[in-house]
């Protein structure tokens, strides 16, 4: 097998190619091992580590990285339909007909990821105690260290959310005959999540506050990032928890919910300190879960917050307005319904980029690397056309005529406009998806979307648009979705928790329909419920004060309907849906609930496990209890497996 030469690949490659330049013949989990290196020549220093640092993030810009974050998480919601029926894989995933043959089900550049950062993780930790490199302290590990572990974890979430259970790899695969033998079963999402945060709260203290510019502070994890994957990842994990015992099709695969669970010698599932795991047990963790979220969600906004004030107190030019607003968003400055309004909350998190919203983007800057998943599955722009591709955004949820609509936007809502491109659509059904595509837009009517808007385009060929993980308005929903759920079931109304959850929730709301008006001082197609006592500050004893009287679930329901309209086509929509068959334990009223899909759909998706994605048949062929190897197919799309 041919030998490569690490450091010159890094030297004529800028340090970012790390994560093109290996091959292997036979890799379990297509691995990049690293006998193929020339090993007694690297790890010499802290350049080492940095430049593999650098490789594991790159991992991330690959297409076939983003192209699953986006397919995995969105395409089987409502959030889009098919606009190409020739797609065969795309037109099996919106038909609920998931066929294991299909690539799109190949996890193997996420396993590549994480190989680079547990190879950051054991020769960093191994190049400081041995000393090798005197200028590189412990001091300066740490914050590596946490980054690496945040990288890893956030590579794993992605890969349990999408299928329940996957290997899980903890060692940096070196060697070629390391990654043939090294045939592992799948571990339970819930236990490696429990593992994964329990990693991260080691370290999360020590991640870096600042790298000195905002593309590496949002395009590698701060602190800040870390705790906001930290408050996702208990998010889920309380979700994954809750009445674990109760859902047979996960307890008849593997039962376990932290890696430290034991059977005992009468077959009772037991935690590492003995006592029984059941569903009282598994609840509590749920219900801590759900409490570590809200907490590590308020250190984030608390964070953003106090920069952001700190920001205004030097800037002599701030409006009284921006110094009292409750959360750092960026807001529309228009009051008035005038025409063509400057939409600057998407101008700056989506056009100019890392702005003061972003937590965390895969960074594009559209030479070096373009961000080509956008072309592939929804809009093209080139010699000024933009053309739909695949995928297209659902017309549905286009609610034009009503101000405030329990699903989709609404006549007054921008974020239909950030979505779609509704005024160049020829009056036909089929809108292109603008969303990242475009760099600026213009609102003709803030209270009339049916009026449409300009843009200004990105080239295809020079495709420099963000891939965004985390921003602001994610951690705000992570906290309100976490009071819901830490609450739910109890009947909790009118308390500050409560009524915090729901500000936050309706701010967002608010900051995209700038031409709504409260409806104790409005009547008609402005008025707006939602934004009473928010509107000119919070205040609320105000008469009609939506919060008023709301219970947790009322809070979960709006909680799911605001992450619809803020989040369509980011990669987000299916795995919330996911998330809440899991709390629920009933995948049925979940669907029927946050997706109208046709029944022949629904049909296929009564199991849990039918939300998820099947094993990659090759994977299977390599690692499967029928090729000698210890994977076990997904029990629902087991059918759809070539024998």
């Amino acid at each position: 097998m041919k030998r490569i030469n690490f450091k010159s690949i890094l030297a004529s490659m800028a340090a970012l190619v790390l994560c093109g330049g290996l091959q292997s013949c036979d890799d379990y989990l297509t691995v990049y091992p690293t006998n193929q290196i020339i090993e007694e020549e690297f790890w010499q220093d802290q350049n080492d580590v940095d430049n593999v640092r650098a490789g594991a993030y790159q991992v991330l810009t690959k297409s076939g990285v983003t192209a699953k974050m986006l397919v995995w998480g969105e395409f089987r919601s409502d959030n889009v339909t098919l606009n190409k029926q020739n797609n065969t894989a795309m037109l099996n995933l919106k038909n609920a007909v998931l066929m294991p043959s299909q690539n799109i089900f190949d996890w193997a550049q996420f396993y590549t990821g994480i190989n680079y950062c547990n190879l950051v993780l054991e020769k960093g930790a191994e190049m400081v105690e041995s000393g090798i490199d005197p200028g590189f302290t412990i001091g300066e590990w740490r914050p590596i260290k946490a980054e690496m572990t945040a990288l890893k974890a956030l590579f794993y979430f992605y890969l349990v959310r999408a299928y329940h259970e996957v290997p899980y790899v903890n060692e940096a695969v070196t060697t070629d005959e390391a990654a043939r033998n090294a045939r592992i079963a799948a571990t339970p999402g819930v236990a490696i999540l429990g593992d994964l945060i329990d990693s991260l709260e080691a370290v999360k203290d020590y991640a870096a506050v600042n790298f000195g510019s905002n593309s590496e502070n949002c395009g590698r994890f701060t602190r800040r990032g870390v705790y906001t994957l930290l408050a996702d990842m208990y998010l889920w994990r309380g979700c994954l928890l809750r009445n674990h015992m109760s859902k047979s099709e996960v307890l008849e695969r593997n039962p376990i919910t932290s890696l430290t669970d034991v059977v005992d010698s009468l077959g009772v599932l037991t935690a590492a300190d003995g006592t029984t795991i059941n569903n009282s047990y598994c609840n509590d963790l749920a219900k801590e879960c759900f409490k570590n979220a809200m907490d590590r969600a308020t250190y984030v906004i608390d964070d953003m917050n106090k920069e952001f004030q700190d920001d205004l107190a030097a800037d002599i030019s701030a409006s009284e307005t921006e110094k009292s607003q409750a959360y750092p968003l960026i807001f529309l400055n228009a009051t008035t319904s005038v025409d063509g309004v400057a939409d600057q909350p998407y101008n700056r998190i989506w056009g100019s980029k890392n702005s003061r919203e972003s937590i965390f983007d895969v960074q594009f800057d559209g030479s070096n690397n373009i961000n080509s998943t956008l072309g592939t599955y929804y809009s093209t722009y080139s010699s000024k056309t933009l053309s739909p591709t695949i995928m297209v955004p659902n017309t549905a949820l286009l609610n034009f005529t009503d101000a405030e609509p329990d699903k989709g936007w609404g006549k007054a809502d921008f974020r239909a406009l950030e979505l779609c491109n509704y005024s160049t659509s020829g009056g036909t059904a089929v809108y292109p998806c603008v969303k990242n595509i475009a760099s600026s837009v213009i609102i003709k009517n803030m209270q009339d979307m049916s009026e449409g808007a300009t843009y200004d385009f990105r080239e295809s060929s020079s495709q420099n648009g963000n891939w965004p993980v985390y921003r602001l308005a994610d951690v705000m929903l992570i906290k309100a979705e976490a009071t819901a759920r830490y609450l739910f079931g109890t009947g909790t109304t009118n308390t500050e928790e409560m009524y915090d959850a729901f500000d936050m929730v309706n701010t967002l709301f608010m900051r995209a329909n700038p031409g709504l008006r409260p409806s104790v001082t409005e009547s008609g197609d402005m008025a707006s419920d939602r934004i009473v006592g928010i509107y000119t500050g919070t205040d609320r004893n105000t008469t009609g004060y939506y919060a008023k009287g709301k219970n947790p679930s009322a809070l979960l329901e709006l909680v799911y309907r605001e992450r619809q309209r803020e989040f369509a086509c980011e990669g987000k929509f299916w795995f919330d849906i996911v998330r809440q068959a899991e709390f629920s334990n009933d995948p049925t009223t979940t669907l029927t609930t946050y997706c109208s899909l046709t029944t022949s759909v629904k049909n296929r998706l009564k199991q849990l496990y039918s939300l998820y994605n099947p094993v990659y048949s090759e994977e299977m062929d390599v690692n499967g209890v029928d090729y000698g190897g210890q994977l076990v197919q997904n029990p629902v799309w087991e059918r759809y497996s070539q024998k």
